[in-house]
């Protein structure tokens, strides 16, 4: 996956590679600023989440919550620095809080807290005689679930979790899962420590995400960026369609509005009715101005690759359609032909391990100064030092195998499930630092759903089936994962102007705000689900579903075991091979057009909405470099920023009005 650049322009950024000098410490008001700010944020994407049914503000590789927060502070130290230049907080300032921000605020989203807390509490609350969920209550570690005297109050609301029996029910499940957590994303640390000399500075993978607050943050926020007309341009153009349309959805229904989200009338099978070609399936329009103005920054071969890999997966299914595959009585194996998810569960194994092969050398060489080698490499200003590295890796590996066993697992599956987390959790992390994607999936079924159906549920214990779906909290939505935006805090601490942060320190700042933000998270999760009551019409219905839907697989489990899944296998080898070939295409040929980010993408719901968007911004790019060249490029990217901006600054304005006056909310994106 080396590749050089298509044009110089693909680079989306002009800023230019850090000289070698001292690297800057953090401050302490910059810490302190940033720990208050993140029990706010959180709070504010949990309302909004949930009580409002607004934006995701967490769940997106570029938080819109963060970048709210850090465009209100740069406005702030604008002005401070004209009237007290020296009390002004500077980019490294700026981007530590940033930082503590971005690495924090997942664990409140999807894929964490949020579904957390359901399944801690679900599993009593939704249980009837006719569901005989009963039957496996006693495989699940009680120990590690909410009391079943403080569940009533979580559904019903009208209360506080402040209650000392409330607090005493929940005490020991907050314990135990904190450390889980904190585990967890201490072991993505690790693994993020060690490849980033390889990303970062061998491979010089683009991290398109952090051209973002890199570019606000100059010069502690004075940039002449502000004063360019063509970015006002691109934010007035989200802020007028983004507000019609909330007006349009929450107030007025007779306001007119231009169609940015997928909706009925953008939906391309609903006037496709004839076989082989309605066999598209869900294929929607969008029109995301914060999609077009990110795929800007991303280079061609990357952008192209993804939406045209999507359409490929469509494409595959009117053939599937077309050669009788799914014809009635084809059978279940046949029906699922051509395999998109499977082929992007092997994609996404394929990526991780291609990646792993290119890495190879410098954690060899990383391994040897963990064992006391000298002179093997410098790693002073490395997050942590290799041998560090190593053994926080080692030791938080074992941590979780062990809760796996302790908690049902046989050490076989515990091994399993884990490594493949982080061969997905490894690809999704190269993906963002490569297509910078403003939202992305990982593959279908993640960890525990591929090995519980592809090995066949009647080859499991229905304690390790329990066992795994208690786990499947963490890996069933990849938007909020942390291991991407650790990586990207170190990207950001390689370029901050004038001098780089220092690297320890940034360890250090990220520990203290994981900390706060898991303390922050289940205050404010808990919180509202005791107040607003989590059985409660109101709320947001796919959030609090997650208390049994997981369950209800796991029924389903039950049910109808199935055996050892031969197909499905076959689709992941076929993606394996397809994005191993794919890989070596590119580091061989500097014309090859495909990118294999693309190919595991297109194989998984990322692009379902976003990939006519991600279409425009490419081709928008593409012409641009064709007919104008870089500098016309340079010119035009304040205009793609401001549709960011503008997307993220009402966005926010939006779900705060939301908040403050109590109304419905409007979610700007994804739908």
């Amino acid at each position: 996956m080396i590749h050089p650049s298509k044009t110089p322009a693909d680079t989306p950024s002009s800023i230019p590679p850090q000289s070698v000098q001292k690297p800057v410490k953090l401050t302490a008001r910059s810490v302190i600023i940033g720990a208050l700010m993140i029990p706010l944020l959180v709070y504010w994407v949990e309302y909004t989440e949930i009580v409002a049914s607004g934006p995701d503000l967490a769940a997106m590789s570029l938080p819109m919550a963060v970048v709210f927060g850090l465009l209100v502070l740069i406005g702030i130290n604008i002005g401070i620095k004209r009237l007290w230049p020296a009390a002004a907080l500077t980019q490294s300032e700026l981007l530590t809080i940033f930082i503590m921000g971005t690495v924090s605020i997942g664990i409140c989203g999807i894929g964490m807290m949020q579904f957390l807390t359901p399944m801690l509490a679900g599993w009593s609350y939704f249980a009837t005689p006719e569901n005989h969920w009963s039957n496996w209550h006693h495989y699940l570690p009680l120990w590690a679930m909410a009391s079943p005297s403080v569940i009533p109050d979580y559904y019903n609301g009208k209360t506080s979790v402040f209650r000392p029996e409330i607090l005493a029910g929940w005490a020991q499940p907050i314990a135990v899962w904190s450390a889980f957590i904190f585990v967890l994303l201490s072991c993505m640390y690790c693994i993020s420590a060690l490849f980033r000399r390889q990303w970062v500075d061998s491979e010089r993978l683009i991290f398109p995400i952090v051209q973002i607050p890199l570019a606000i943050t100059k010069n502690g926020g004075d940039t002449p960026l502000w004063r360019n007309k063509v970015l006002w341009m691109g934010v007035a153009i989200p802020v007028i369609l983004e507000s019609m349309a909330v007006i349009h959805f929450t107030m007025l229904p007779t306001f007119p509005y231009f169609p940015i989200k997928p909706e009925a009338s953008l939906q391309i099978e609903q006037s496709i009715k004839t076989p082989p070609w309605n066999a598209i399936g869900y294929t929607t329009l969008a029109f995301y101005p914060l999609v077009i103005g990110l795929t800007y920054l991303v280079s061609l071969d990357v952008s192209f690759s993804c939406w045209f890999f999507y359409l490929v997966t469509k494409l595959e299914a009117v053939a599937a359609t077309a050669f009788g595959f799914r014809d009635p009585g084809a059978g279940p194996a046949l029906a699922r032909v051509p395999y998109s998810n499977e082929q992007g569960v092997g994609a996404f194994i394929g990526l991780a391990l291609f990646s792993i092969f290119l890495a190879w050398p410098h954690l060899k060489t990383a391994w040897k100064k963990a064992l006391g080698d000298r002179d093997a490499i410098d790693d002073s200003n490395e997050p942590l030092s290799y041998r560090a590295a190593f053994i926080g890796l080692i030791l938080s590996a074992l941590l979780l195998v062990a809760f796996g066993v302790v908690i049902g697992l046989s050490l076989l599956i515990s091994v399993a499930f884990f490594t493949l987390f982080f061969l997905l959790a490894l690809a999704f992390t190269r993906i963002r630092a490569e297509a910078g994607l403003p939202w992305g999936q990982s593959a279908a079924g993640q960890a525990h759903g591929t090995i519980a159906e592809f090995s066949g549920t009647q080859n499991f214990t229905q304690q390790e089936l329990t066992s795994l779906t208690l786990m499947s909290w963490f890996d069933t939505d990849s938007r909020c994962l942390a291991m991407p935006s650790q990586l990207e805090a170190m990207k950001i601490g390689d370029m901050s102007e004038p001098r780089s942060l220092n690297q320890r320190s940034i360890t250090k700042v990220v520990a203290f705000a994981v900390i706060i933000g898991i303390a922050a998270s289940w205050l404010s999760c808990l919180g509202i689900y005791y107040h607003w009551g989590a059985g409660s019409a109101h709320l947001d219905q796919w959030r609090t579903g997650q208390g049994h839907y997981a369950y209800d697989t796991l029924q389903g489990y039950f049910q109808a075991p199935k055996p050892l899944d031969g197909p499905r296998i076959g689709g992941a080898v076929v993606g394996l091979i397809v994005v191993t070939l794919l890989s070596i295409l590119r580091t061989q040929f500097v014309w090859w057009p495909l990118h294999p980010i693309g190919y595991a993408v297109g194989n998984t719901d990322t692009m379902t909405w976003i990939w006519f968007p991600t279409l425009l911004g490419w081709a928008a790019k593409s012409m641009i470099i064709r007919y104008g060249g870089v500098k016309t490029y340079r010119l035009a990217l304040p205009f793609f920023l401001g549709l960011v901006f503008g997307d993220y600054a009402i966005s926010g304005i939006w779900a705060l009005f939301f908040l403050a006056t109590g109304h419905s909310g409007y979610r700007t994106f994804p739908i």
